[in-house]
């Protein structure tokens, strides 16, 4: 084996351990971290509803009495919520980090998701699906009282 032959041994090696260990370290925290998943909406919600709308470049969300409000998701404490997301125009992905939720928002395909926060605070909301130019300015807050 010449030392060419060697050194390609060597690298093939070594980025197949690399790749090992991140699909096995991906792997375990991924089994040890619950998750939140969404659900195609048609089952029975629970909780108060809320409907989510994402369009370009922003959130709306309708609440059960009839109140709206853009970029500001407002929950109670320890109180079930159903969102039931769509868009009006490209796909989004609502995204809140501190709940385990993502959930994508797709022109006419409703999906849902079932949430219950157990802390009071404000969190993060983003959308994390490229959604066109003004993407980046599509975050907004979940004020939880």
């Amino acid at each position: 084996m010449n030392s060419k032959t060697k050194a390609e041994v060597i690298w093939i090696v070594v980025v197949i351990a690399i790749l090992t260990w991140g699909a096995v370290s991906s792997a375990t925290y991924l089994s040890s971290h619950p998750q939140n998943i969404a659900n195609p909406a048609g089952g029975d919600p629970e909780g108060i509803v809320i409907n989510v709308t994402g369009y370009q470049w922003a959130w709306q969300f309708t609440y059960p009495n009839g109140t709206v409000t853009t970029d500001k998701l407002l929950l109670t404490v320890n109180t079930t919520y159903t969102l039931i997301v769509t868009s009006k125009d490209v796909i989004h992905d609502l995204y809140i980090p501190q709940f385990g939720v993502q959930v994508y928002a797709v022109y006419g395909h409703p999906n849902q998701v079932t949430i219950r926060p157990t802390e009071v605070g404000t969190f993060i909301m983003e959308c994390v699906e490229y959604c066109g130019e003004y993407h980046y300015e599509m975050r907004g807050t979940v004020v939880v009282t």
